[in-house]
């Protein structure tokens, strides 16, 4: 009798600490005492979703120059909702010069002039620029390369004057709208706007209508920090690959997957995606804008766009194009972790495909802080330095360089840290205070 007592004691003991402890592993929630865990919902700094033609082809930065006074900015919001506004407008006429002497505004004789700079990061063929704004225009009209759109809205209609990224030619567009209606646009979003300076840095950039424009004093920018998340090399090898591909090692890290006509590699350490049609080959394009429309439905057919991705360059000797990411409408650059995604598309198909298996959906809170230099400075030190010339600086911008985090975490995180970038040569790099690298 009491032994069994005993036993159905036991067993209930038994039940209780089992209870107790389902409970404590239920509720249990780990700390992460060496991070910051506040997590801050944020649009996908990765690819997978849908997006529109007009918003990858966008410009990166607008600059207004009343008279003396010049602001700007890069928010996507204003660029995109300035845009949208102007469908349905007329072209009414296109005059192309081989000379910029004919490039004027009105008002600038007496210094009353007011114009718009739109900028772009590469010379892109002014069809896809009609297309964007949704202008009516005669099909018949040549196309014409440019980087910068002069726009003059002193009065009456407003006028495009698109400048090559050579500052060698322009080509002046006259359309039917009207030029206070575009200005009260833009005096709408004006609180985004902040104060810009113009930069000279050779006789092509010696005017306000041809200087290098950025973000006077930046001053104090938060480092902004992410968590990680790598896209699997199946999901875009089934989105690629007729078939499941052959996959072998070409070193220790590096992937390689094949199949008769196709070849990919995956590099882990950078997240570098590489894929080859053999079915094809590079070419000239002799329609710039039809080709980058075939890259855009190429891309957006396969997951390879987001809301971020900004046209970065266009070459249309090998119909190729790259788009980086950007944040808060500030282009990312690494040179450790892929940040661009580059298509060369062939007579028929996509002849090469390279981008960054990675996504990154949850920021985590703001970093330290970053004092950046006034953009004077930065082209004083440029100017200072005896291995550099000034003159051939094209471009100057404010942008991110995403680096691998040094949390001590079991998870992977990356840095955005604010960063000043130049166009010196044809080719972006960083600037240190100790020069380009």
């Amino acid at each position: 009798m009491y032994r069994g007592l005993i036993r159905s004691f036991i067993l209930l003991i038994l039940v209780a600490v089992s209870a107790v402890l389902t409970y404590q592993v239920w509720s249990y929630e780990p700390e992460f005492s060496e991070i910051d865990t506040t997590l801050e919902g944020t649009n996908n700094v990765g690819q997978n979703e849908r997006v529109s033609f007009e918003e990858v082809m966008s410009t990166y930065q607008m600059v207004r120059v009343n008279g003396e006074e010049i602001k700007g900015t890069t928010n996507p919001e204003v660029l995109i909702g300035v845009r949208e506004e102007l469908a349905g407008s007329n072209l009414t006429d296109m005059n192309i010069y081989n000379t910029t002497n004919h490039l004027s505004v009105r008002g600038e004789e007496t210094g009353e002039e007011e114009f718009l700079i739109i900028d772009y990061f590469s010379d892109m063929p002014s069809k896809s620029l009609f297309y964007m704004l949704g202008l009516n225009h005669d099909s018949t009209i040549p196309d014409f390369d440019f980087d910068r759109i002069v726009v003059d809205i002193k009065e009456d209609n407003v006028i495009f004057n698109l400048l090559d990224e050579s500052r060698s030619r322009v080509a002046i567009v006259e359309t039917d709208i009207d030029a206070g209606f575009l200005k009260g646009l833009v005096d709408e979003h004006i609180d985004s706007f902040e104060a810009y300076t113009g930069i000279i840095t050779n006789q092509n950039t010696s005017s306000n209508m041809t200087s290098i424009y950025g973000p006077s004093s930046p001053g104090t920018m938060k480092v902004e920090n992410f968590m990680l998340s790598q896209i699997n090399t199946d999901v875009i090898n089934s989105i690629m690959f007729m078939d499941t591909p052959n996959e072998s090692k070409q070193s220790e890290d590096v992937s390689i997957f094949e199949s008769e006509n196709h070849i990919a590699t995956f590099n882990p350490e950078t997240f570098e995606y590489s894929y080859t049609n053999l079915n094809e080959a590079t070419q000239a394009t002799d329609d710039s804008h039809r080709t980058l429309q075939d890259i855009y439905y190429f891309l957006n057919s396969h997951n390879g766009l987001s809301q971020n991705n900004i046209l970065f360059d266009f070459n249309a000797e090998d119909s190729s194009a790259t788009f980086r990411t950007t944040l808060k409408g500030r282009v990312i650059f690494s040179n450790s972790i892929a940040s661009q995604t580059t298509v060369k598309y062939g007579s028929n198909s996509v002849y090469e495909y390279n981008r960054p298996l990675i996504r990154t959906n949850a920021k985590v809170s703001d970093g330290k802080d970053v004092e950046l230099l006034d953009i004077e400075n930065v082209r004083y030190q440029i100017a200072l330095d005896d291995q550099l010339d000034l003159q051939k600086v094209s471009k100057i911008v404010l942008g991110y360089e995403m680096t691998y985090a040094d949390d001590d975490t079991d998870f992977e995180f990356i840095d955005y840290t604010p960063q000043w970038y130049v166009k010196y040569d044809g080719v972006w790099m960083k600037f240190n205070k100790g020069g380009l690298s």
